[in-house]
């Protein structure tokens, strides 16, 4: 769903914590039961972690692969680049106070992808 009707139906189980997946076009997946597992599901190939390079995290890597944005209250990690519709959803969450903007950029080097 897009950051505008996330916040509206967003209720936090705790305070300070909103664990969301951004998809490059902007739609966020609640991912309260876990970042990877959304991930997963979002890449449609629930094999995909038997693919992934022993040495890489799975978590950093499906971020890249996906082009999506990890998202708690207090970090927000992307590889390389954010879209115009992720830094939107971010500001959106933001001023809805879900979250405390601190943006984490890696590189796809520095996770060794």
């Amino acid at each position: 769903m897009l950051a505008d009707q996330f916040v509206r139906y967003y209720s936090p189980q705790m305070t300070e914590y909103c664990p969301v997946v951004i998809r490059s076009d902007g739609n966020i997946f609640d991912s309260s039961l876990g970042h990877l597992q959304t991930l997963v599901s979002l890449s449609n190939d629930h094999d995909i972690l038997s693919k992934i390079p022993r040495d890489v995290s799975p978590l950093l890597y499906l971020a890249y692969e996906l082009k999506c944005v990890i998202v708690d209250y207090e970090n927000q990690i992307y590889i390389d680049e954010l879209t115009p519709e992720q830094h939107d959803a971010l500001e959106t969450l933001e001023k809805a106070g879900l979250i405390r903007a601190h943006q984490v950029r890696m590189t796809h080097e520095s996770i060794r992808l």
